[in-house]
């Protein structure tokens, strides 16, 4: 089996790399999980008609027996392509289930502070400045741009799409 873990962005199918819309039409199964599906779903699916998707419960983080239950699932496939939203690195289950088997390749996908900064206009660093990206604040970081991931902010750029909310405080 042949596991690629592959980011779809924020959920708009304009935003789908080539890659990764290149190994999601070439999966034998594609592995969505339930917790973002429905914005998953409406990044990949005009790809995946005619093939077998499975949606994979979420929140499993510390139920390592739910990764191994997906493993015995999926093994039998050749190509396997686990979509995340955003980016894989960032907040995702992939790595959960790389604990189990061989991720054979990841491709990024754009994180949701990338696409609210672009539909805002403004940067998220320019030079040398310093950015920290968070769930919460942290207060002895002294940072030029804070970017709060899963969690709330007062701040004047806010984007969020029914699953996530980002916020980007420029401090500087």
């Amino acid at each position: 089996m042949n596991l690629y873990g592959v980011g779809v962005g924020p959920g708009d199918p304009e935003l789908l790399t080539l890659k990764a819309l290149r190994l999601i039409r070439e999966a034998d199964l594609v592995v969505i999980p339930t917790s973002s599906k429905r914005l998953t779903l409406n990044a990949v699916l005009p790809h995946v008609q005619g093939k077998d998707v499975l949606q994979f419960p979420l929140p499993v983080r510390r139920d390592r027996s739910a990764y191994q239950s997906l493993l015995d699932q999926i093994k039998s496939y050749n190509n396997v392509v686990y979509v995340t939203l955003g980016d894989p690195a960032f907040y995702s289950s992939l790595y959960r289930l790389g604990q189990f088997t061989e991720i054979r390749d990841v491709v990024p996908g754009i994180t949701s502070f990338s696409w609210c900064s672009a539909l805002h206009k403004v940067p998220i660093a320019l030079g040398k400045e310093k950015v920290l990206i968070s769930p919460e604040p942290v207060s002895e970081f002294k940072a030029d741009t804070l970017v709060l991931m899963k969690g709330e902010a007062d701040s004047p750029i806010r984007c969020g799409n029914g699953y996530f909310t980002v916020s980007i405080k420029r401090l500087s």
